[in-house]
């Protein structure tokens, strides 16, 4: 009876409020008066940034299963973490609710109270009952929790599920408001996906950023059930495609790359280059209410050419063909000189085109690929262009391939306790090479030409084997593997080289720094006292030919912006 009236007397006071002193909203968003809910630094032994908060990919393809109640958006932070890291709370508050089923967040979860903020707060997914007993206070800092996994294995999906909600629990808002971080840095490595939030081509710059979000009012009605979206949901969008081998000039070990500033009114999210012009982009853009169309763009002039309706084209290696949204299952390769269509059945999955453009690749699953459940079947099909001599190369549960030039084929395999393993398949000979398997590997990268790939490993029982990772497949029989002295975000310049940008979650601004793989060299190519820049929301994408980078500025309004040598 006693614990009863406790609850109940707290309840009351969430509704009517304290007479504590309450910051305003704008107030809120100024100071930033929350830390972030895990102690310590973050990095590959500690935690990582997850899922965003929103309009998220993830939210839009499992919404139904997962996020109906909170129309249809990812309405809390996901951080990745081992389980049993510790949690701390964000700011001051009153244990409100342990283990309120209610709420979710199963196996455990655990509520606070900010007075001062005028916000409750919810740590979920939790490995254990928190030891704290309504009523109690806590302080910014202290230790409350420990985190879990929602399948309750610890190696299915463990991480915090972090909201912050209204008084009265209706509502969430967005926790990149209130918790003081560098938030650019976070989404530069780490997430369990890119692009970050599903773009609503009938509003294409709405809920596209880490800091426009929406409230979120549970059981409301859906915000993200988009007639034309981008990327498409799923596995139905394609592979990434192949990029031939290229060697891009010498560079000095110094601070060579200036930013150019190549718009002025905040466009846009998810721009992409043309696979062989280095100075031709491509920007998905329109009002509010129609939907959105592609604009052709160079860097080196002012020329804004209207394409075509969104989505982006998927273009091939060589820009000779273009693969076209599927219909009734069914893909169409369309060749861009005379308008040449071969129309593919490929079961709702858009293939991709090995760098010649005379095969596809796709994959077919026998069911949705949902985390934390087991995984489907998946059959690795290809296919001469016109969709002739179809086959399956490759069947496992949990797979996917890219091809790494015309003659391989790069397979993964990832299983339920996040092991996943890499396999080569030889075009010639039909033979598959198993490469290695490794425990939480992610962001695998094909260099350009196929002969390297790159790769992120975190969470290994002995922290000084967490890193970025480069497989040498020259020969896949007899494969080499080396770590990178250097940790980041990274994509391949040319056939031997990785941009990288350093993983600093303490700095606001960026650096870009080049590694070769064969010289180990690394240089210096911007720096934040000769170039201030900070790329927004984790999406930077390199030109044809390796010298340019294209992104979004989250220091001057996402305005888009070239990384380019200072010639």
């Amino acid at each position: 009876m006693h614990r009863l009236l406790l609850l109940l007397a707290l309840m009351l006071t969430a509704v009517t409020g304290t007479s504590h002193a309450q910051l305003s909203p704008e107030d809120l968003i100024t100071e930033r008066p929350m830390i972030m809910p895990a102690a310590g630094q973050p990095g590959p032994a500690t935690w990582m940034m997850g899922q965003a908060y929103g309009n998220t990919t993830g939210a839009y393809n499992f919404g139904d299963r997962w996020y109906r109640a909170g129309q249809g958006l990812h309405f809390g932070l996901d951080l990745a973490m081992p389980c049993g890291t510790p949690l701390v709370a964000v700011a001051d508050g009153t244990v409100m609710f342990v283990d309120e089923k209610s709420f979710g967040s199963d196996p455990h979860n655990l509520i606070l109270r900010h007075d001062e903020l005028n916000l409750t707060t919810l740590y979920g997914h939790l490995l254990e009952p928190p030891v704290l007993m309504p009523g109690q206070f806590v302080q910014k800092g202290d230790v409350i929790a420990k985190s879990g996994d929602p399948d309750v294995t610890c190696v299915g999906r463990p991480h915090l599920h972090f909201e912050v909600r209204s008084l009265d629990y209706s509502r969430t808002v967005n926790p990149v408001s209130l918790i003081e971080a560098n938030w650019h840095s976070l989404a530069l490595f780490g997430p369990y996906g890119y692009p970050l939030f599903q773009q609503d081509l009938m509003n294409p710059r709405r809920w596209v950023t880490l800091d426009d979000q929406p409230d979120v009012s549970f059981w409301g009605a859906i915000l993200n059930q988009y007639s034309y979206a981008y990327p498409l949901p799923g596995e139905a969008e394609p592979a990434p495609f192949p990029i031939p081998e290229r060697h891009a000039p010498e560079v000095l070990d110094t601070a060579v790359y200036t930013t150019r500033k190549l718009t002025d009114d905040g466009c846009c999210a998810n721009v992409q280059w043309h696979p062989t012009d280095e100075n031709t982009y491509y920007v998905m853009d329109g009002s509010p209410g129609s939907l959105a169309s592609v604009f052709e763009r160079n860097t080196a002039s002012d020329v804004n050419t209207l394409m075509q309706p969104a989505p982006m084209p998927h273009l091939s290696a060589n820009g000779a063909f273009e693969v076209l949204p599927f219909v009734n299952g069914h893909s169409k390769i369309r060749r861009v000189t005379d308008g040449t269509e071969y129309t593919v059945f490929t079961d709702e999955r858009l293939p991709t085109l090995n760098p010649a453009s005379t095969r596809l690749l796709w994959t077919v699953n026998s069911d949705v690929v949902v985390p934390g459940q087991s995984r489907p079947n998946t059959e690795v099909y290809i296919s001469d262009i016109n969709g002739e001599n179809a086959r399956v190369v490759f069947e496992e549960p949990g797979a996917s391939a890219m091809w790494m030039n015309d003659d391989h084929i790069l397979i993964t395999m990832r299983d339920e306790q996040r092991n996943t393993s890499l396999f080569v398949y030889t075009l010639e000979t039909g033979e598959v090479a198993e490469i290695g398997t490794w425990f939480e590997m992610r962001e695998v990268r094909v260099s350009p030409g196929g002969q390297y790939v790159a790769m992120f490993i975190r969470w290994q029982p002995d922290p000084s084997a967490n890193g970025i990772y480069v497989l040498d497949l020259a020969s896949p029989l007899n494969p080499t593997i080396a770590k990178m002295p250097w940790l980041g975000a990274y994509r391949w310049r040319d056939a031997d080289s990785l941009y990288y940008i350093p993983y600093e979650p303490t700095t606001s601004l960026h650096s870009l720094r080049l590694y070769n793989v064969l010289t180990q060299q690394d240089s210096l190519m911007a720096a934040p006292q000769f170039a201030p820049f900070a790329i927004a929301d984790g999406h930077w994408v390199v030109s044809a030919d390796g010298a340019r980078i294209l992104f979004q500025d989250a220091t001057d309004g996402r305005n888009l912006y070239v990384l380019e040598p200072d010639l």
